[in-house]
């Protein structure tokens, strides 16, 4: 089934004792938000999930409790893509996971409708706990790739090549699976639909990736080597 977030009002929303520990071992901080989420048909199968200052504690049905601080974190995807039906704003889709150096994962996707989007706009999004949870994940993705952009830029600029999936990022050139372009042939690069396009010169159309799948997804990285070799970007 669908994985989906339950209201902040469930009785899976309420910090457990275990996860009181847990966090306060881990020095997490002050409890920001939580994101209970429904991972089974059975009434008890949901994942408590608890979303601190400093990182998160999870606890999976008849499972010990995790937890993950934000400098645990070594490798992370997101993917949020609007939905359109026929041509019209649907729903918005999101996943987000976030991975630990051994490899223990947390995964958080649901969707929401944004009624702002619609024609007229309505203030309206619902429901709240998922776009609570994916504007939350939203932040905390940023934060890590803005924490990460120093030393990665620096390191690109020492000439060291560095890959994020399918694509490799360098001085001069972006490789984008098995198209290499020097930056100079790129018009134009962004995310559209959930995916990262990347206009290049003589091609008809861009060369796309899902930025799902793209680890540690960094567009203010990319943006950052566009600007300083000429690319353009959207």
């Amino acid at each position: 089934m669908e994985l989906m977030i339950l209201p902040r009002s469930s009785e899976w929303a309420e910090l457990t004792h275990e996860a009181t520990e847990v966090a306060t071992r881990y020095d997490l901080g002050d409890l920001q938000n939580s994101f209970p989420t429904k991972v089974g048909l059975r009434r008890k199968s949901v994942r408590r999930v608890y979303a601190f200052y400093a990182g998160m504690v999870w606890q999976d049905p008849g499972a010990e409790t995790e937890a993950m601080r934000w400098s645990d974190v070594v490798d992370w995807r997101e993917s949020r893509t609007l939905h359109y039906q026929p041509g019209t704003y649907s729903h918005t889709q999101f996943s987000y996971t976030l991975t630990r150096a051994d490899n223990v994962s947390l995964t958080l996707t649901s969707t929401f409708r944004d009624r702002r989007m619609e024609h007229p706009p309505v203030n309206q999004v619902g429901p709240p706990q998922a776009f609570s949870c994916s504007e939350f994940c939203q932040l905390v993705c940023g934060h890590l790739a803005e924490t990460m952009l120093p030393a990665t830029l620096q390191a690109v600029q020492r000439g060291e090549p560095q890959d994020f999936g399918s694509i490799t990022l360098s001085m001069d050139r972006i490789k984008v699976g098995r198209h290499d372009h020097p930056w100079a042939q790129v018009k134009n690069l962004g995310v559209r639909e959930g995916s990262f396009e990347v206009s290049v010169g003589g091609l008809r159309r861009p060369l796309t990736q899902e930025t799902a799948e793209i680890p540690r997804f960094t567009l203010s990285l990319i943006f950052n080597l566009a600007a300083v070799s000429g690319g353009r970007v959207r």
